[in-house]
């Protein structure tokens, strides 16, 4: 897949502004507050509907004006012609999403025709920040990879919504009735679908950063670099049947839901560690060494999309300028030899930060 072109109105510093991208990689030069990371942004909101910087729609709005607009036009990498996606937002209507100017009906079919990854300098948090971060990524990641995953995270809402509901209400009884045992199957049910597939896309994901680590990294460290992902289920205790999992529950989390008000176990409440030559990356790990592990993860998830046949686009969002020159040389080779588009923002000139690394096929955006 191919970004071709991107048309932004009245979105952050862009008043009406179309940026030509037909190329696989593209350098988007800029000083600090010039809109390099804001057309990122765009292209990452095109995808997620969502922004990597903000929660509130309202802060994509050009200073004075009450809506926003991008259009992107790209290229599939099976198909002849082009397709469109068209976002709109405004304070009075709210979203309007449109691909090839039908209405989009559901986050599904959009993800299935746009994929993006996007690297920015919060995505550190993915190692050092709070759990929903990583839950966050999981299910976006999966999601991307396939589709289809977000009916099994919305059945799993959806139960873990009606069985907070029935906690909220109060339950006075000191035994649990049989409607509760039955909503605590339910959730343990579609706890353990959900688990089942985070874990097999770990598995999967951690494979792909090891052999980015062996084939491009081999020489950073005497001994190589490896990584591992640790993943932690909350509550649950590896019980193969719920009728197990029932008796444990009702010894040590019944009582206390019941005070709490809350669900105690549940995917919701699941956390997955990286570990890095054998030691806790949050605690061990350099920042440098933190910044490539989340570069490659980033990485090996467009390879991923690759191979079965459906790339999407890297955008990295003034990552790799940290980064000495070997380091930048190594991420550079890997990201020459993935057959998918990149967007790399920079403060500074390309020719001082890519030296004289050869990346054929650039094109270079510079904002003032």
């Amino acid at each position: 897949m191919i970004i071709q072109s991107i048309n932004l109105r009245q979105f952050r510093c862009f008043q009406d502004q179309t940026f030509d991208t037909d190329s696989r990689i593209v350098v988007v030069e800029g000083h600090n507050g010039s809109g390099k990371s804001s057309l990122l942004e765009a292209i990452h909101y095109a995808c997620y509907l969502r922004s990597f910087r903000t929660h509130l729609n309202r802060d994509l709005m050009r200073l004075g004006q009450d809506f926003f607009f991008i259009d992107v036009a790209f290229q599939p990498a099976d198909a002849v012609i082009p397709d469109n996606i068209q976002v709109g937002f405004s304070a009075k209507e709210g979203k309007v999403v449109k691909l090839n100017q039908r209405p989009v009906q559901s986050y599904k079919e959009l993800i299935s025709q746009f994929r993006v990854v996007t690297l920015a300098a919060d995505d550190l948090e993915l190692i050092n920040g709070a759990p929903e971060l990583r839950r966050d990524f999981l299910n976006y990641a999966m999601a991307l990879k396939d589709p289809s995953v977000l009916a099994r995270l919305k059945q799993y809402r959806h139960v873990l919504d009606q069985r907070n509901a029935l906690l909220i209400r109060g339950m006075s009884s000191p035994a649990p009735s049989d409607e509760w045992r039955v909503w605590t199957q339910q959730l343990w049910d579609a706890t353990r679908g959900v688990q089942a597939v985070r874990q097999t896309y770990l598995q999967e994901l951690e494979g792909a950063v090891n052999a980015l680590l062996a084939g491009y990294f081999a020489d950073a460290t005497p001994n190589g670099m490896h990584v591992s992902f640790t993943y932690t289920a909350k509550g649950m205790h590896d019980e193969e049947t719920f009728e197990a999992f029932w008796e444990q529950y009702l010894t040590k989390q019944y009582a206390q839901e019941c005070d709490w008000r809350r669900t105690l176990f549940g995917a919701h409440l699941d956390d997955f560690q990286v570990v890095f030559q054998q030691k806790k990356a949050r605690v061990f790990a350099s920042r440098g060494q933190q910044k490539l592990l989340v570069l490659l993860i980033k990485i090996a998830q467009l390879q991923q999309l690759s191979e079965q046949g459906e790339p999407g686009v890297l955008l990295l969002d003034d990552f790799m300028t940290d980064f000495d020159h070997n380091n930048v040389a190594r991420c550079i080779a890997a990201l020459k030899d993935l057959q998918y588009q990149l967007f790399l923002s920079t403060p500074i000139s390309p020719a001082a930060f890519l030296q004289s690394i050869d990346l054929p096929g650039l094109r270079h955006i510079k904002l003032d």
